[in-house]
């Protein structure tokens, strides 16, 4: 990719944070560290991205930089006040500190759940029509 776009960053973060939740890595910072520059570069060419901005707050929700995901989430909400997994994600991140790691790890831990359902999903073999 020679001059990618944002969506085109966001996809290719987006297929390697897969691998990673498929592989059970996520507690590696290492690697969240690794796929972050892709969502900054795109959200530098297009800063209202909420894919981007989604899945970046989620990264640094996952290295415990809950102060730097807020300020993500905010904007999300911003962009999309009605979106109730962006609020309920607010919420996880406003839980009092001593609740907050509990309450993070919880909300990361539904949000793998699903990443790997629609994984799981996609690669399915299509059901055959009933007849």
């Amino acid at each position: 990719m020679e001059n990618p776009t944002a969506i085109e960053l966001y996809a290719q973060a987006h297929r390697q944070w897969r691998e990673v939740v498929e592989l059970d890595l996520h507690d590696s910072e290492d690697i969240v560290y690794g796929i972050m520059p892709l969502l900054v570069r795109g959200l530098s060419l297009a800063p209202d991205h909420l894919p981007s901005l989604d899945l970046l707050s989620d990264m640094l929700m996952e290295i415990g930089a809950c102060e730097e995901a807020v300020e993500f989430v905010e904007k999300m909400l911003e962009l999309a006040p009605d979106d109730a997994d962006y609020r309920k994600k607010l919420t996880a991140l406003a839980s009092d500190e001593d609740n907050r790691r509990r309450v993070v790890r919880v909300y990361l831990h539904q949000k793998r759940l699903r990443l790997a359902k629609d994984v799981a999903a996609e690669s399915a073999p299509p059901t055959p029509p009933a007849g």
